[in-house]
């Protein structure tokens, strides 16, 4: 169903979008029509389906990353309420998903800063008389003004503990930022300045939650969505390069492009592997930092590479808007930096 709805609805506004800076209504509704995010937010669905995510994920980063990138952040913020959050945290969020109209939200992890290490979160939550207070910046945030909620790693007493914090609560300051990729997605830098907080907005309440499994999902996210882009790059380049004839031949038979094509079969199955690997053992309920870690950085590496050869491969044409590679190259840029924010 999803490889259908990638290549007849989504692949054809995926240009659009990218062009318009904007997701448009309509390919909203269609994401939210595949039913995956709404899934999550059944409290009588399995405990978790992070496989079926990771497939559901790639598929939808076939056709266009930024759209995965749509489902994925409510997808995170979502698993993360089911998997971590209170009876009553559950009762009243998971709820606000299951209605017929899309919904955004995100887990915020990354910080805007060079040195940013999700070990060592700077930004940071107080204990008050009343809850919590917030301070910090988060970014990029993927669709950050459309969100109706943020989950908000922080660190609370030298530990790291995750926030729910309400979009339109005082204090919260979006401020859009430009970038090369995912430009649909109207990135964004969320600020928090002193945000009063409710002892309830602590994910878990006083059991607190697990930080790393939260992370973990979100790479093994990443890792599948950048599969789904690199085996788009490497789909288009297969039949181009094999009609596209220089001094007498096809370039796809001309062996250093054969050996590189078979080198990107080869990536993008790797890829694909690590990535249900990490997501078995995330299903399970198991640690999976390692494999999630894994996953993620080799995604990161490959799908670069496949994206440069897919540009390479193309020539000029490569670095024409004519062609979908230029913008899919740009994406995996992106994808390569942004930490967090979607989830499994």
């Amino acid at each position: 169903m999803l490889q259908d709805l990638a290549a007849k609805a989504l692949r054809p506004a995926a240009r659009v979008a990218d062009e318009s800076e904007a997701i448009s209504p309509r390919t909203l509704a269609e994401l939210w029509a595949t039913g995956v995010i709404q899934a999550r937010a059944d409290e009588d669905a399995p405990a978790r389906t992070c496989v079926t995510n990771a497939i559901a994920l790639e598929e939808l980063a076939f056709a266009d990353a930024s759209f995965a990138i749509a489902a994925a952040a409510p997808l995170g913020f979502l698993s993360a309420i089911a998997a971590h959050g209170s009876a009553a945290q559950k009762k009243k969020l998971l709820p606000l998903f299951a209605d017929d109209d899309y919904r955004s939200a995100s887990v915020a992890i990354a910080e805007p800063d060079f040195a940013f290490d999700v070990s060592a979160i700077r930004t940071s939550a107080v204990k008050t008389r009343n809850g919590y207070r917030l301070n910090g910046v988060k970014g990029p945030v993927p669709l950050a003004e459309k969100s109706s909620h943020f989950l908000v790693i922080a660190n609370l007493d030298d530990k790291r503990e995750a926030f729910i914090v309400d979009r339109n609560i005082a204090g919260v300051i979006i401020e859009r930022k430009r970038g090369i990729g995912l430009r649909a997605l109207q990135m964004a830098n969320v600020s928090f300045k002193d945000v009063e907080l409710a002892g309830d907005a602590l994910l878990g309440e006083a059991a607190g939650c697990d930080v790393q499994q939260i992370v973990d999902s979100a790479r093994v996210a990443l890792a599948a969505i950048m599969s789904g882009t690199s085996r788009a790059v490497m789909e288009f380049a297969i039949p181009y390069t094999k009609e596209r004839v220089v001094h007498g031949a096809a370039l796809a038979q001309k062996q250093v492009i054969a050996f590189r094509l078979a080198d990107m079969r080869i990536e993008t199955d790797a890829m694909r592997w690590m990535v249900w690997k990490a997501a078995s053992i995330l299903e399970k309920g198991k640690v999976a930092t390692r494999e999630a870690q894994l996953a993620y950085t080799y995604a990161v590496e490959q799908a670069m590479w496949i994206a440069d050869e897919g540009v390479q491969m193309l020539g000029g044409h490569g670095y024409l808007r004519d062609n979908p590679v230029e913008m899919w190259y740009r994406d995996i840029r992106t994808l390569s930096v942004l930490e967090g924010a979607v989830g499994v």
